[in-house]
């Protein structure tokens, strides 16, 4: 995960192949920083999250986001989704419930990671998991939209909270109020289940969301984080928060 540039908030990081883990303690109800955490304490309720492998918009610098069909694997998002299956079979706790993104590139990384993986139960696909919707912007390479809208593709740069597409639509602020609606159902879909940590198979910008919500941090958060094709963070919710679930 890229350093992240929020205040007070430590992470705890284990890096191996093309994966990074991080693991964070979060609270909803009480998210103002600075929080402090080491290891998830007994009874949280943990997700793994995580982006899908390389694609081939990733690697020509396209703006990917809803679409589904064109942007698929290339041969190094194959090994990145392989290498975190195996992560998930040799390291990992076992998994209790998959989350998966209906657009092509996550089922695609879910589908190797299973071809390694091979004991994950089955996967509940939401819509709220898909990427950002970047409306007319996608298909276009970062030059492209510089070209055609430099006004707008300077406030995605710096103040992306800001940015209009699609008519006049908020899109990271559409995004935030999809990541909270992704974590009242998945949160509410492992409510009552073993301990044993969810996986979700998402993506890049959607995954930035979730960790930002489940900090309690608003969309001028933005940049705050990053994540590395084939990424996984882990977010855990401490066992007070999870046993108020439903």
């Amino acid at each position: 995960m890229g350093a992240p540039h929020r205040s007070g908030t430590n992470c705890w990081r284990q890096h191996g192949c093309s994966r990074r883990v991080a693991l964070l303690l979060t609270a909803l109800s009480c998210c103002q920083p600075p929080c402090s955490v080491v290891a998830p304490v007994a009874g949280s309720r943990r997700f793994l999250v995580a982006r899908h492998g390389q694609t081939t918009f990733n690697a020509a610098k396209r703006f990917q986001g809803t679409l589904s069909d064109e942007p698929v694997l290339t041969e190094k998002g194959r090994l990145q989704a392989s290498e975190l299956g195996a992560w998930l079979r040799d390291d990992a706790p076992d998994i209790g419930s998959v989350f998966v993104s209906p657009l092509l590139r996550a089922v695609q990384t879910l589908d190797e990671v299973r071809k390694v993986a091979k004991n994950l139960p089955p996967a509940e696909m939401l819509s709220e998991l898909r990427e950002i919707e970047l409306y007319e912007w996608q298909g276009l390479t970062q030059t492209e939209v510089q070209e055609k809208q430099p006004d707008e593709f300077r406030t995605w740069k710096e103040r992306a909270w800001e940015l209009r597409l699609g008519g006049g639509r908020p899109v990271v602020q559409d995004l935030w109020d999809r990541a909270t609606r992704a974590w009242e159902l998945m949160r509410s879909a492992v409510s009552g289940k073993e301990e044993s940590p969810a996986l979700v198979v998402a993506h890049g910008t959607l995954g930035k969301a979730l960790l930002s919500t489940a900090l309690g941090l608003p969309a001028t958060a933005f940049r705050h984080f990053s994540m590395n094709n084939g990424e996984v963070v882990e977010v855990a919710f401490p066992a007070d928060l999870s046993s108020n679930e439903g």
